[in-house]
């Protein structure tokens, strides 16, 4: 846009009613924007993370309605976390290192601490 040569109030005043209009109009395409972002983030991640999901078609598609599903199901989480930290544990002692298994132990300490000072009260 060109520069507007301001020289009198009038002037003054037609363009800050311009700004204030532009700004409003630039603020509604924010909006817009935001809108499509909430409604489409979902599909953005997933199609982020296995190409083609977000479409309906092929195998993608497929595998991305798959991982939906076993994604909100608490079971495949919890199943999914175990084997990751059996798979973190098997590695983990095969590199001599045991932290793994110290963290455990510290955690079902803490554990038995709880239980035993719920027993307590």
């Amino acid at each position: 846009m060109p520069k507007v040569k301001v020289t009198t109030t009038e002037k003054l005043e037609q363009e800050i009613a311009r700004l204030k209009k532009r700004s409003r109009r630039l603020e509604g395409e924010l909006g817009d924007r935001i809108d499509f972002f909430k409604g489409n983030y979902k599909k953005m991640a997933l199609n982020s993370v296995i190409p083609g999901s977000a479409k309906h078609s092929g195998i993608f598609s497929i595998a991305g309605r798959v991982a939906k599903v076993a994604w909100e199901s608490g079971t495949f989480k919890s199943f999914a976390t175990s084997a990751i930290m059996t798979a973190l544990e098997f590695a983990g002692v095969r590199l001599g290192i045991n932290l793994f298994d110290k963290f455990r132990k510290t955690r079902s300490k803490k554990k038995k601490a709880k239980a035993a000072e719920s027993e307590e009260d």
